[in-house]
């Protein structure tokens, strides 16, 4: 049954924001236990509303009429409302209904273009979100954080973040401009330990602690240290660029897979940004290597993978992609305060 058939207005916006949560379900079936948690996200207030399972069940409803779900026969009697205990997605490839449904809406000028787009229901859903922000918010001068702006356009502060890579975005559609925001670079927490262009980023806390105690001692080309707070240094090596006279970029990190795997993405992004590249700091993983003991347990990597996640630490590939075939790690902290200082001579000139 088509849209225009059953269903000659758009879909509300709380209807919307649950249709654009299921277009990025990963399966074609979802329990309603899965679903109250994108009800959730796609109505933050109703978590305090007495109403709310009925708000689900009318929702549910107008998803159904409009073609984006099939509910179950089969109903959860526990309360009222009885609600189906599963919802079917249709097929990806039934664009009919979409298309009807996004010729339905009254677009604002700067989203003409979703009337004639290839776009699933639940694409069509975030759009009409936005359409209704663009409305009531379309003439304000403001410019917010990208999960600022997220949060108040969506409910759920993350949104515009898995949206951001998708088909809705681009040359003629959506842009951070249209939107009136930026992404915010995540600080970089970092110590000033001497005067030359070597920032050296360290994966963990102690680490990190240790060689800031070390470092001012030792004679080496590092102006500052960094920390990477784990995966955060994907993010936060972009204000690399707000610390002066950084010439050079080390990191040092875990040896195992997450551990490679960080600074290559965010050597990623520097090159993007015209950075420094980041390196690995050979010195200290030579020492890692070369003191430590591994630790097994870990789950054995794909030869050709490990290879790929090596491939960062360059001249010590082979050594790392060893590790990680046979299940084994070294984490940063072996290489302690005390070993730092024994083994100065041994690192300092290999940074």
């Amino acid at each position: 049954m088509s849209i225009a058939a059953s269903h000659d207005h758009s879909l509300t916006p709380r209807a919307g924001r649950l249709a654009a949560e299921l277009d990025a379900w990963d399966r074609r079936t979802i329990t309603l236990a899965e679903l109250w948690p994108l009800f959730a996200r796609a109505d933050p207030a109703s978590s305090t509303r007495p109403t709310r399972r009925l708000d689900l069940a009318a929702t549910i409803a107008a998803l159904a009429e409009a073609g984006v779900v099939i509910p179950s026969k089969s109903l959860d009697r526990s309360a009222a409302p009885p609600l189906p205990i599963r919802l079917t997605l249709p097929a990806p490839t039934a664009t009919a209904s979409a298309a009807e449904l996004a010729r339905a809406v009254p677009w604002r000028p700067e989203l003409a273009w979703a009337a004639t787009a290839r776009l699933t229901v639940g694409q069509i859903g975030v759009l009409q979100t936005i359409n209704g922000w663009l409305r009531d918010r379309g003439r304000d001068r403001d410019v917010l954080p990208l999960r600022e702006r997220s949060l108040e356009v969506f409910g759920y502060e993350k949104r515009l973040d898995a949206l951001i890579g998708t088909s809705l975005f681009g040359p003629g559609r959506l842009t951070l401009d249209l939107l009136r925001t930026f992404r915010a670079h995540p600080p970089l927490p970092v110590r000033h330990v001497g005067s030359g262009p070597i920032l050296l980023v360290v994966e963990n806390a102690d680490t990190f602690d240790s060689l800031s105690r070390v470092l001012p001692g030792t004679a080496t080309n590092v102006g500052f240290v960094g920390w990477g707070a784990g995966g955060a240094f994907e993010a936060s090596v972009l204000s690399v660029g707000e610390l002066p006279d950084v010439r050079d970029i080390a990191y040092f990190g875990d040896l195992d897979a997450d551990g490679l795997r960080i600074p290559a993405a965010a050597a990623t992004a520097a090159a993007a940004e015209g950075l420094p590249a980041v390196r690995p700091a050979y010195g200290l993983y030579r020492l890692l290597l070369d003191c430590c003991a591994v630790q097994h347990g870990q789950p054995p990597v794909e030869p050709q993978r490990a290879s790929e996640i090596a491939k960062w630490l360059e001249q010590l590939a082979l050594p790392a992609r060893t590790l990680l075939v046979n299940g084994q790690r070294i984490p940063q902290e072996a290489v302690s305060a005390r070993v730092l200082m024994d083994a100065a001579a041994t690192w300092a000139e290999d940074l």
